[in-house]
């Protein structure tokens, strides 16, 4: 996670470098994009306030541009695994929407640092140009799960399609959670795929009733 909620490191420890973790120096990096911003941090401040060096901050993150996104790859085959799971019998709209809801749930403890995760990649523009690489990786485990279910590539039209209707759903539900922080993610994912798939109902009653569930405790919609 971003590690926000961890005491603030020194900017440049003493004495002989300590072991770091992968998970450990992306708490660093974040905690720096947080306090000073990322365009301010260069990987050596980084490595210097986890008391590494610039090689060792490489072996886990091949660009700074990848530290935010954490151990994507990962994430990516946990939500491989999850769609391989899902029965036959499972209608495929309901399968993906069931998978990435899931596939966005954190624990309640870790949401503020997901939410910062999440404000950071779909804002600096570095990243967003990063994003292009890593949802695209994202997009073709759906793809590949949707062709599987129409008996076709999943590099195919149909599938792709359905890749790219997916991520936009979860996309708009990100960009529509990260500055509410009454807001639930989980919620939002699922109605975005609701409405996406009853397009024509929204302007036949359906949209008012979306909106009622993803009202703020205060009553106003996100």
């Amino acid at each position: 996670m971003t590690g926000l909620d961890h005491p603030a490191e020194p900017d440049r420890p003493l004495g002989r470098p300590r072991a770091t973790t992968h998970d450990e120096l992306e708490a660093i990096g974040m905690d720096l994009f947080g306090r000073r911003g990322y365009e301010n941090v260069s990987v050596q401040q980084i490595a210097e306030a986890a008391g590494v060096s610039r090689r060792t901050f490489f072996r886990y993150f091949p660009t700074k541009s990848d530290l935010p996104w954490g151990d994507f790859a990962q994430e990516v085959d946990r939500l491989r695994s999850t769609l391989a799971l899902v029965p036959d019998q499972q209608p495929l709209m309901a399968a993906l929407r069931r998978a990435v809801v899931e596939f966005n749930r954190v624990p309640a403890e870790a949401v503020e640092q997901h939410r910062a995760r999440l404000g950071l990649i779909l804002s600096e523009p570095e990243l967003i140009a990063r994003s292009l690489l890593k949802f695209q990786l994202w997009r073709e485990v759906i793809a590949e799960f949707a062709g599987r279910r129409l008996g076709m590539p999943g590099s195919s039209f149909l599938p792709e399609l359905i890749g790219e209707i997916a991520l936009s759903a979860a996309v708009a539900a990100y960009r529509e959670w990260i500055p509410h922080p009454s807001a639930d993610l989980p919620t939002l994912i699922d109605t975005a795929f609701e409405a996406m798939t009853d397009l024509e109902g929204l302007e036949h009653g359906s949209a008012a009733t979306l909106a009622q569930r993803i009202a703020l405790p205060d009553g106003r919609s996100p």
